[in-house]
C-alpha cells in the first residue's frame, strides 16, 4: 500500500513559503522591540509590588488577557509568561497560575478555529513540527495535548489548528490545554518567585542607600 503524502496527510492547512529577507527582518525588529518592552515592563513590575498590589482583583484579570493574547498571537509570540511571573509575589501565585492557565487556553481558540474551518496557514520551515504534532494529537487525542501544553515547547504553537483539524470538541480542548498551561505556568511561578524576592531586596537596598 502507498503510503500517504504529507500533504495528504493534513489537507486542510497550507504550507506557506518563509518571507523574504527584507520582511524577516521586518519581523525580527518589531518581534524584538515587542519582547524587550514586555521584558522590561516585566522587570518594573517585579520590584514595584506595591504597585501592582493596588490592582487587586483586576490583577489576576490582567493575567487572564495578557495569557489570552499571548497565546492567541502566533505570528508575533508575546513573553505572556514574564509579566505574569513578575506579578508572583502580589497574588495569590496559584490561582494567578489558574487564571492564565484558564485564559491561555482560551487564547488558543484562534488557532482551533483556523484549523475547523480549513483555513490555517503554517510557515513551510514549521512543516515537522506541525505533523508531528499533528500524529501526537491523532494517536493520544487530549492527553497529548495536555503533556505538550505543560511543556515550554515550540511544537505546541499549532495545537489549535490540529485540533481543530482533528475535530476535537472545544471543551475537551480547553479543558485539556488549560490543565497543562496552569501547570506550566504553576511550576514557572514557584521557580520565580525567589529570585523576583532577590530583586525586589536588591532594588529596596538600592533605593535605602540613596
Amino acid at each position: 500500500m502507498q503510503e500517504d503524502s504529507p500533504a495528504q496527510t493534513v489537507p486542510a492547512v497550507e504550507f506557506t513559503p518563509d518571507l523574504d529577507r527584507n520582511m524577516r527582518r521586518v519581523r525580527w525588529a518589531v518581534g524584538t522591540t515587542m519582547v524587550l518592552a514586555i521584558l522590561v515592563g516585566s522587570l518594573w513590575l517585579a520590584v514595584n509590588p506595591a504597585w501592582t498590589a493596588h490592582l487587586g482583583h483586576w490583577g489576576y484579570v490582567g493575567a487572564f488577557l495578557i495569557s489570552l493574547v499571548a497565546s492567541a498571537t502566533i505570528i508575533l509570540p508575546a513573553p505572556g509568561i514574564a509579566v505574569v511571573i513578575a506579578m508572583s509575589t502580589s497574588f495569590d501565585p496559584l490561582l494567578l497560575a489558574v487564571v492564565a492557565g484558564v485564559g491561555s487556553a482560551i487564547g488558543e481558540l484562534s488557532g482551533y478555529l483556523a484549523g475547523a474551518s480549513g483555513r490555517a496557514f503554517v510557515p513551510e520551515r514549521r512543516r515537522l513540527q506541525f505533523e508531528q504534532l499533528h500524529r501526537l494529537t491523532g494517536r493520544y487525542g487530549a492527553v497529548a495535548l495536555t503533556l505538550l501544553a505543560a511543556l515550554p515547547l515550540p511544537i505546541f504553537d499549532f495545537a489549535g489548528i490540529v485540533a481543530g483539524m482533528l475535530r476535537m470538541s472545544i471543551g475537551t480542548f480547553l479543558v485539556a490545554v488549560a490543565i497543562g498551561k496552569t501547570a506550566k505556568y504553576a511550576v514557572l511561578i514557584l521557580l520565580g518567585v525567589g529570585p523576583i524576592l532577590y530583586l525586589q531586596h536588591l532594588f529596596g537596598l538600592l533605593v535605602g542607600n540613596r
